[in-house]
Protein backbone atom coordinates (compact mmCIF):
# COMPACT_ATOMS: atom_id res chain seq x y z
CA UNK A 1 0.00 0.00 0.00
CA UNK A 2 1.05 3.53 -0.72
CA UNK A 3 1.06 6.25 1.87
CA UNK A 4 0.40 9.77 0.60
CA UNK A 5 0.68 13.01 2.48
CA UNK A 6 -2.65 14.57 3.37
CA UNK A 7 -2.19 17.34 0.82
CA UNK A 8 -1.09 15.00 -1.95
CA UNK A 9 -4.02 12.67 -1.31
CA UNK A 10 -6.57 15.48 -1.40
CA UNK A 11 -5.03 16.91 -4.56
CA UNK A 12 -5.93 13.65 -6.30
CA UNK A 13 -9.52 13.93 -5.14
CA UNK A 14 -10.11 17.56 -6.11
CA UNK A 15 -11.81 18.17 -9.45
CA UNK A 16 -10.43 20.69 -11.92
CA UNK A 17 -11.99 22.58 -14.78
CA UNK A 18 -11.24 21.23 -18.23
CA UNK A 19 -12.01 23.01 -21.47
CA UNK A 20 -14.58 20.87 -23.31
CA UNK A 21 -13.23 19.28 -26.46
CA UNK A 22 -14.83 17.08 -29.09
CA UNK A 23 -14.19 13.97 -27.07
CA UNK A 24 -16.13 15.43 -24.12
CA UNK A 25 -19.17 16.68 -25.96
CA UNK A 26 -22.08 14.73 -27.28
CA UNK A 27 -23.00 17.65 -29.49
CA UNK A 28 -21.62 21.16 -29.69
CA UNK A 29 -25.06 22.61 -30.18
CA UNK A 30 -26.34 21.22 -26.90
CA UNK A 31 -23.12 21.77 -24.96
CA UNK A 32 -23.83 18.67 -22.89
CA UNK A 33 -20.73 17.36 -21.19
CA UNK A 34 -20.08 13.65 -21.22
CA UNK A 35 -19.28 12.40 -17.76
CA UNK A 36 -15.92 10.72 -17.54
CA UNK A 37 -15.80 6.98 -17.13
CA UNK A 38 -15.32 5.32 -13.75
CA UNK A 39 -12.06 4.92 -11.95
CA UNK A 40 -9.35 2.93 -13.68
CA UNK A 41 -7.97 -0.37 -12.50
CA UNK A 42 -4.82 1.33 -11.32
CA UNK A 43 -6.94 3.03 -8.60
CA UNK A 44 -5.84 6.43 -9.90
CA UNK A 45 -8.76 8.86 -9.69
CA UNK A 46 -9.76 10.39 -12.99
CA UNK A 47 -10.24 14.13 -12.85
CA UNK A 48 -13.90 15.06 -12.91
CA UNK A 49 -15.40 17.66 -15.21
CA UNK A 50 -17.14 20.45 -13.32
CA UNK A 51 -20.27 22.14 -14.61
CA UNK A 52 -19.67 25.62 -16.00
CA UNK A 53 -21.63 27.35 -13.23
CA UNK A 54 -19.74 28.81 -10.30
CA UNK A 55 -19.98 26.99 -6.97
CA UNK A 56 -19.09 27.93 -3.43
CA UNK A 57 -16.28 26.33 -1.52
CA UNK A 58 -17.80 25.26 1.79
CA UNK A 59 -16.27 24.73 5.17
CA UNK A 60 -13.79 26.56 7.41
CA UNK A 61 -11.00 28.57 5.85
CA UNK A 62 -8.42 27.61 8.47
CA UNK A 63 -6.22 24.54 7.86
CA UNK A 64 -7.57 21.27 9.24
CA UNK A 65 -6.30 20.24 12.65
CA UNK A 66 -3.84 17.41 13.11
CA UNK A 67 -5.25 14.02 14.10
CA UNK A 68 -3.68 11.25 16.12
CA UNK A 69 -4.19 8.18 13.97
CA UNK A 70 -1.41 6.24 15.68
CA UNK A 71 -2.84 5.81 19.16
CA UNK A 72 -3.78 2.26 20.04
CA UNK A 73 -7.51 2.98 20.40
CA UNK A 74 -7.74 5.02 17.22
CA UNK A 75 -5.86 2.41 15.20
CA UNK A 76 -8.12 -0.29 16.66
CA UNK A 77 -11.37 1.53 15.87
CA UNK A 78 -10.16 2.56 12.42
CA UNK A 79 -9.00 -0.95 11.60
CA UNK A 80 -12.32 -2.48 12.66
CA UNK A 81 -14.35 0.06 10.72
CA UNK A 82 -12.20 -0.33 7.63
CA UNK A 83 -12.45 -4.12 7.72
CA UNK A 84 -16.25 -3.98 7.93
CA UNK A 85 -16.36 -1.34 5.21
CA UNK A 86 -14.17 -3.42 2.88
CA UNK A 87 -16.36 -6.47 3.55
CA UNK A 88 -19.47 -4.49 2.57
CA UNK A 89 -18.11 -3.01 -0.66
CA UNK A 90 -16.20 -6.14 -1.67
CA UNK A 91 -12.59 -4.87 -1.73
CA UNK A 92 -10.11 -2.80 0.22
CA UNK A 93 -8.27 0.41 -0.65
CA UNK A 94 -4.60 0.64 -1.70
CA UNK A 95 -4.16 3.60 0.67
CA UNK A 96 -3.15 3.44 4.31
CA UNK A 97 -4.90 4.90 7.33
CA UNK A 98 -7.68 7.45 7.07
CA UNK A 99 -6.90 8.00 3.38
CA UNK A 100 -8.14 4.45 2.83
CA UNK A 101 -11.44 5.21 4.57
CA UNK A 102 -11.95 8.26 2.33
CA UNK A 103 -10.99 6.27 -0.77
CA UNK A 104 -13.43 3.45 0.01
CA UNK A 105 -16.18 5.98 0.67
CA UNK A 106 -15.74 7.94 -2.55
CA UNK A 107 -14.75 5.15 -4.93
CA UNK A 108 -16.62 2.08 -3.71
CA UNK A 109 -19.62 3.34 -1.74
CA UNK A 110 -20.77 6.81 -2.87
CA UNK A 111 -19.79 6.49 -6.54
CA UNK A 112 -20.33 2.83 -7.35
CA UNK A 113 -23.54 2.61 -9.40
CA UNK A 114 -22.99 -1.02 -10.33
CA UNK A 115 -23.36 -1.99 -6.66
CA UNK A 116 -25.36 0.93 -5.20
CA UNK A 117 -27.73 2.28 -7.84
CA UNK A 118 -29.73 4.71 -5.67
CA UNK A 119 -29.11 6.93 -2.64
CA UNK A 120 -31.25 4.56 -0.57
CA UNK A 121 -29.01 1.64 -1.48
CA UNK A 122 -25.95 3.66 -0.43
CA UNK A 123 -27.68 4.37 2.89
CA UNK A 124 -28.57 0.70 3.33
CA UNK A 125 -24.95 -0.31 2.73
CA UNK A 126 -23.70 2.28 5.21
CA UNK A 127 -26.20 1.09 7.82
CA UNK A 128 -25.04 -2.50 7.34
CA UNK A 129 -21.47 -1.35 8.02
CA UNK A 130 -22.54 0.24 11.31
CA UNK A 131 -24.56 -2.83 12.27
CA UNK A 132 -21.65 -5.15 11.55
CA UNK A 133 -19.45 -3.35 14.09
CA UNK A 134 -21.40 -5.00 16.94
CA UNK A 135 -21.95 -8.63 17.98
CA UNK A 136 -25.29 -9.86 16.66
CA UNK A 137 -26.76 -10.33 20.14
CA UNK A 138 -25.80 -6.90 21.49
CA UNK A 139 -28.17 -4.59 19.60
CA UNK A 140 -31.39 -6.56 20.34
CA UNK A 141 -30.30 -6.87 23.98
CA UNK A 142 -29.68 -3.13 24.24
CA UNK A 143 -33.12 -2.36 22.82
CA UNK A 144 -34.85 -4.71 25.26
CA UNK A 145 -32.84 -3.95 28.40
CA UNK A 146 -32.13 -0.22 28.04
CA UNK A 147 -33.76 1.63 25.13
CA UNK A 148 -37.36 0.65 25.83
CA UNK A 149 -37.51 0.84 29.65
CA UNK A 150 -34.84 3.54 30.14
CA UNK A 151 -34.78 5.84 27.12
CA UNK A 152 -33.03 8.83 28.75
CA UNK A 153 -30.35 6.67 30.32
CA UNK A 154 -29.89 4.94 26.96
CA UNK A 155 -29.55 8.26 25.17
CA UNK A 156 -26.92 9.46 27.63
CA UNK A 157 -25.02 6.18 27.36
CA UNK A 158 -24.97 6.36 23.57
CA UNK A 159 -23.95 10.03 23.60
CA UNK A 160 -21.02 9.28 25.92
CA UNK A 161 -19.84 6.26 23.92
CA UNK A 162 -20.20 8.12 20.61
CA UNK A 163 -18.06 11.01 21.85
CA UNK A 164 -15.41 8.66 23.25
CA UNK A 165 -15.10 6.24 20.34
CA UNK A 166 -15.75 8.29 17.19
CA UNK A 167 -13.18 11.09 17.41
CA UNK A 168 -10.89 9.18 15.04
CA UNK A 169 -13.66 9.38 12.41
CA UNK A 170 -15.24 12.79 13.03
CA UNK A 171 -12.68 14.80 14.98
CA UNK A 172 -13.15 16.41 18.38
CA UNK A 173 -16.49 15.51 20.01
CA UNK A 174 -18.06 16.91 23.17
CA UNK A 175 -21.07 15.66 25.14
CA UNK A 176 -23.60 18.49 25.39
CA UNK A 177 -27.24 19.13 26.13
CA UNK A 178 -29.59 18.23 23.31
CA UNK A 179 -31.34 20.87 21.27
CA UNK A 180 -35.05 20.17 21.59
CA UNK A 181 -38.18 21.20 19.77
CA UNK A 182 -41.12 21.93 22.02
CA UNK A 183 -41.18 22.43 25.80
CA UNK A 184 -37.80 22.18 27.61
CA UNK A 185 -37.08 18.83 29.19
CA UNK A 186 -34.18 17.19 30.98
CA UNK A 187 -31.75 17.16 28.07
CA UNK A 188 -28.36 17.29 29.83
CA UNK A 189 -25.96 14.76 28.36
CA UNK A 190 -28.24 13.90 25.45
CA UNK A 191 -26.27 15.75 22.78
CA UNK A 192 -22.91 15.39 21.06
CA UNK A 193 -21.26 18.26 19.23
CA UNK A 194 -18.71 17.47 16.56
CA UNK A 195 -16.54 20.57 16.37
CA UNK A 196 -15.25 20.08 12.82
CA UNK A 197 -16.24 16.88 11.07
CA UNK A 198 -13.17 15.25 9.62
CA UNK A 199 -15.20 12.87 7.49
CA UNK A 200 -17.16 15.68 5.83
CA UNK A 201 -14.07 17.82 5.32
CA UNK A 202 -11.97 15.08 3.75
CA UNK A 203 -14.71 13.66 1.51
CA UNK A 204 -15.82 17.19 0.57
CA UNK A 205 -19.30 16.17 -0.52
CA UNK A 206 -22.79 16.92 0.80
CA UNK A 207 -24.25 13.74 -0.70
CA UNK A 208 -21.61 11.69 1.14
CA UNK A 209 -22.62 13.45 4.35
CA UNK A 210 -26.29 12.63 3.74
CA UNK A 211 -26.09 9.12 2.32
CA UNK A 212 -22.99 7.65 3.97
CA UNK A 213 -23.34 9.27 7.40
CA UNK A 214 -26.42 11.29 8.44
CA UNK A 215 -29.27 9.15 7.12
CA UNK A 216 -27.80 5.70 7.83
CA UNK A 217 -26.65 6.76 11.30
CA UNK A 218 -30.07 8.14 12.22
CA UNK A 219 -31.70 4.95 10.97
CA UNK A 220 -29.15 2.76 12.75
CA UNK A 221 -29.78 4.37 16.13
CA UNK A 222 -33.57 4.23 15.67
CA UNK A 223 -33.98 0.82 14.06
CA UNK A 224 -31.08 -1.12 15.56
CA UNK A 225 -30.59 0.52 18.97
CA UNK A 226 -34.10 1.81 19.60
CA UNK A 227 -33.11 5.45 20.24
CA UNK A 228 -34.02 8.43 18.09
CA UNK A 229 -31.30 10.87 17.06
CA UNK A 230 -31.40 14.00 14.95
CA UNK A 231 -28.17 14.95 13.22
CA UNK A 232 -27.72 18.54 12.09
CA UNK A 233 -24.62 19.20 9.95
CA UNK A 234 -23.42 22.76 9.45
CA UNK A 235 -21.90 23.15 6.00
CA UNK A 236 -20.32 26.50 6.85
CA UNK A 237 -18.05 25.40 9.69
CA UNK A 238 -18.41 21.59 9.24
CA UNK A 239 -19.66 21.12 12.78
CA UNK A 240 -22.45 18.64 13.49
CA UNK A 241 -24.91 18.29 16.35
CA UNK A 242 -26.31 14.94 17.49
CA UNK A 243 -29.53 15.33 19.51
CA UNK A 244 -30.62 12.04 21.06
CA UNK A 245 -34.30 11.32 21.78
CA UNK A 246 -35.19 13.82 19.03
CA UNK A 247 -36.84 12.43 15.91
CA UNK A 248 -35.07 13.25 12.62
CA UNK A 249 -36.59 15.96 10.48
CA UNK A 250 -38.45 14.92 7.37
CA UNK A 251 -36.17 15.39 4.34
CA UNK A 252 -38.65 17.91 2.90
CA UNK A 253 -38.08 20.09 5.99
CA UNK A 254 -34.40 19.38 6.57
CA UNK A 255 -32.03 22.10 5.26
CA UNK A 256 -29.28 19.50 4.83
CA UNK A 257 -31.17 18.13 1.82
CA UNK A 258 -31.20 21.42 -0.05
CA UNK A 259 -27.53 22.23 -0.44
CA UNK A 260 -25.66 23.55 -3.45
CA UNK A 261 -22.83 21.24 -4.49
CA UNK A 262 -19.50 22.16 -2.90
CA UNK A 263 -16.83 23.57 -5.21
CA UNK A 264 -14.42 21.00 -3.73
CA UNK A 265 -16.87 18.12 -4.23
CA UNK A 266 -15.18 15.18 -6.02
CA UNK A 267 -18.45 13.34 -6.54
CA UNK A 268 -19.38 12.23 -10.06
CA UNK A 269 -23.07 12.70 -9.20
CA UNK A 270 -23.91 16.34 -9.92
CA UNK A 271 -27.36 17.56 -10.88
CA UNK A 272 -28.12 20.31 -13.37
CA UNK A 273 -29.64 22.34 -10.51
CA UNK A 274 -26.32 22.45 -8.71
CA UNK A 275 -27.40 20.25 -5.82
CA UNK A 276 -25.44 17.13 -5.05
CA UNK A 277 -27.37 14.46 -6.88
CA UNK A 278 -28.16 11.94 -4.21
CA UNK A 279 -29.17 14.22 -1.33
CA UNK A 280 -32.48 12.39 -1.31
CA UNK A 281 -33.79 9.33 0.47
CA UNK A 282 -35.02 7.43 -2.59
Amino acid sequence: RRRLSHGAFLSRLQPRRVAPGPQMLRGESSGAHRRPAGLGRSHRRRELLLPARAELRRGPESPPPSYDDNSFLNRTFMGLFRARMAAEVGSDSPFDGYDGIVDLTLRKLANNPTQYKTPRQIQDGSQRILRSLFPQWLLPAFRAMFARPLPKLSGRMIAFVTAQTCEWLMGQCTVTSANVTGPPTDVDGLGVRVERCRYLEETGCASVCINCCKEPTQRFFKEDMGVDVRMTPNYDDFSCQFDFLQAPLDPSEDPAFNVACFAQCPSQKRSSKGNCEGTTTD
